[in-house]
């Protein structure tokens, strides 16, 4: 269902509009950074998100959540996995697919099938400044996944541009994108016939502190084009997050989001939002 009252935002889009985005990001921010993984080096990134919609108040009848390209209704939970390789020195390719633990029904789990490609065309990714370009496409989900709001019956596609600065104590990124998200009209978008915009952008910035050689922390803030059609056109985030090298090859990543129609509804305590908890592991390999 959408939600009833004009002007409020039901779905609340993370930075890539998730795009499956952030999955495939500096995990487990959504603005990814500038540095690629050396050549013949390999990653996998495994994280559980969960995905919960607060609803304050009566004039919402029926409101939807969205997080990691999920515009179901209600709460969601699932398992991105991304899985990447230096193809050169300052070239990487990845792969992404999502496992949905719920919500479930008669389609596949898996959904977001998604390949990108990111080109480090300035910088050594490693310090000062840096800049990269990162094409994606992500390929055609069922129309029963389409109608339970986990992908898009149709092929989507976009790029994002990245910058990077990098100093011995922080780092700062940001990112722009543009992803082009077609869906079947013919099929029910998260249980709803609403019109959905198809060209969506967004933009985000995310400073890092390194506090330790093994700790890092961060905050990530964005605005995202809102999917709905005729809702407000756009919505934020903000977002906290930990990282922890256990060594130089295994890091495990912690985060908790929110989304809503500005950055005073993040945070009230009495505002229509979305939270997204995030946990998960980034293993490196040769």
């Amino acid at each position: 269902m959408r939600i009833l009252k004009k002007g409020t935002a039901a779905i609340l889009f993370n930075v890539l509009l998730t795009l499956s985005l952030n999955v495939l990001a500096y995990s487990p921010l959504n603005t990814d950074d500038a540095g690629t993984l050396a050549e013949h080096s390999n990653q996998i990134e495994l994280y559980f998100f969960m995905i919960n919609q607060f609803d304050p108040g009566p004039a919402i009848e029926g409101a939807e959540s969205s997080g990691e390209n999920y515009q179901g209704v209600g709460t969601a939970r699932a398992i991105p996995l991304v899985y990447s390789r230096g193809l050169t020195s300052n070239i990487e390719a990845s792969f992404s697919p999502t496992t949905y633990i719920t919500p479930k029904g008669d389609f596949s789990p898996i959904a977001n099938y998604t390949l990108s490609m990111k080109w480090r065309y300035f910088g050594d990714g490693e310090n000062g400044l840096n800049l990269a370009i990162k094409p994606q496409l992500i390929l055609p989900a069922s129309a029963d996944q389409q109608v339970y709001g986990i992908g898009n019956a149709m092929v989507n596609g976009g790029v994002t541009a990245i910058a990077s600065y990098f100093w011995s104590g922080a780092e700062l990124h940001a990112n722009l994108s543009y992803l082009r998200a077609p869906y079947n009209s013919n099929y029910m978008m998260g249980m709803a016939f609403d019109a959905n915009r198809t060209n969506l952008y967004s933009a985000s910035i995310a400073p890092v502190w390194v506090i330790s050689p093994q700790i890092k922390v961060a905050l990530d803030l964005g605005i995202n084009t809102n999917p709905n059609e005729p809702e407000q056109s756009l919505t934020t985030y903000a977002m906290v997050a930990a990282i922890f090298s256990v060594t130089k090859d295994i890091e495990l990543g912690l985060s908790y989001q929110r989304n809503a129609a500005n950055y005073g509804a993040i945070f009230s305590a009495n505002e229509l939002h979305t939270s997204r908890v995030q946990a998960g592991v980034t293993f490196r390999f040769e």
